[in-house]
């Protein structure tokens, strides 16, 4: 809970975008996002991006392949990513580490009291996970759990996934959150960089990994491929993230209908996701996605979603959780975690 003063100090930055917009620059002040800045021609966006989104992307490719920062195994999948916004690996991860996973999972869940927090759409906050909370708000996922759960970040973190982050993030990539789900989203199509709020927000990558076979009517993962090429959509004139103190609920309805309003304008037509166990899915963080309607209320939708940062790079809880900061792992496995409580390396 806020004390008076700073609540007050809060009201004042959300009245003012402008003011807003200039704490918020000092407080997240980061070298590598200020030359993106300084150089907003390199790149569709004025917030930046990753290297695979630059005008001159060719001669950049050019001088990775000669540098030996690019296979040439790896140039298909360049293109599918740039051009589409996601790229799709079949069977990239072995079942048995998933049912590793989902073991553990429920080991963590039967605990008594459970270390797991659960987030949805109709819990004001994070809340310490039991099954009724869990199998009584919509939209409920398990945040996190690769801070307790051993299989977790073998799943997160396998090779067959990081290779692909290390080349699109040109950086060791850093764990920021993950989201363990049963059943699917319904989640309103849109982009991570409202929710997924990094001081640089177009420097992240989302990973989905199918825990089954999905079936249609389970709530599957729907998107606009190229979306990521869209134009920006500012809430309050300056900002990429949405912040409901500050913006309101009329903008965020107006971003969610303009998303659609977008893919109108360019014929594009929502496509489906039903992968099998083990495939994964990369997507850009400005990739419209979402969770289709459930229809078929016995079926699941287990999957596990992580959001991962470009090493340097940091998430905003890193800035009003400063002793969330600490990353734990080693080897190129770093992770943080905006809901559990500082401990030693793990």
């Amino acid at each position: 809970m806020m004390s008076p003063g700073v609540a007050k100090v809060k009201r004042l930055f959300d009245s003012s975008p402008l003011l807003y917009r200039t704490a918020f620059g000092l407080a997240t002040f980061n070298l590598d996002y200020c030359e993106q800045r300084l150089h907003r021609g390199r790149y569709p966006s004025r917030f930046g991006g990753l290297w695979t989104d630059r005008v001159d992307f060719e001669d950049q490719l050019r001088r990775r392949l000669n540098r030996g920062e690019v296979a040439e195994d790896q140039l298909r999948s360049l293109s599918s990513w740039r051009e589409q916004g996601f790229l799709k690996l079949d069977n990239a991860v072995d079942h048995r580490l998933i049912d590793d996973y989902l073991d553990e999972l429920e080991t963590l869940k039967a605990r008594s009291p459970s270390p797991l927090y659960v987030t949805s759409s109709t819990l004001e906050a994070p809340a310490p996970f039991s099954a009724e909370v869990f199998a009584g708000n919509s939209s409920s996922r398990i945040v996190d759990d690769y801070f307790y759960s051993e299989s977790a970040r073998r799943l997160l973190f396998h090779p067959s996934i990081t290779d692909y982050l290390s080349l699109f993030l040109a950086s060791e990539p850093v764990l920021t959150q993950s989201l363990s789900f049963e059943t699917g989203s319904e989640q309103a199509v849109h982009q991570d960089t409202a929710f997924v709020r990094m001081n640089a927000p177009m420097k992240f990558i989302g990973v989905w990994i199918a825990l089954e076979d999905i079936q249609p009517g389970t709530g599957e993962l729907v998107y606009y491929p190229g979306s990521h090429l869209w134009p920006d959509f500012l809430f309050s004139r300056y900002f990429k993230h949405y912040d409901s103190d500050r913006d309101g609920e009329a903008q965020l309805h107006n971003w969610l209908a303009w998303i659609h309003e977008q893919a109108r304008e360019r014929s594009q037509p929502l496509s489906s996701f039903f992968p099998k166990k083990g495939d994964v899915l990369l997507w850009h963080p400005a990739l419209a996605h979402g969770g289709a309607p459930i229809n078929n209320d016995s079926g699941t939708r287990r999957s596990l979603v992580g959001h991962y940062c470009a090493k340097g790079a940091r998430p905003l809880y890193h800035y009003y959780k400063p002793a969330q900061r600490k990353g734990y792992g080693r080897q190129g496995c770093t992770y943080t975690s905006a809901y559990y409580p500082p401990v030693s390396a793990r």
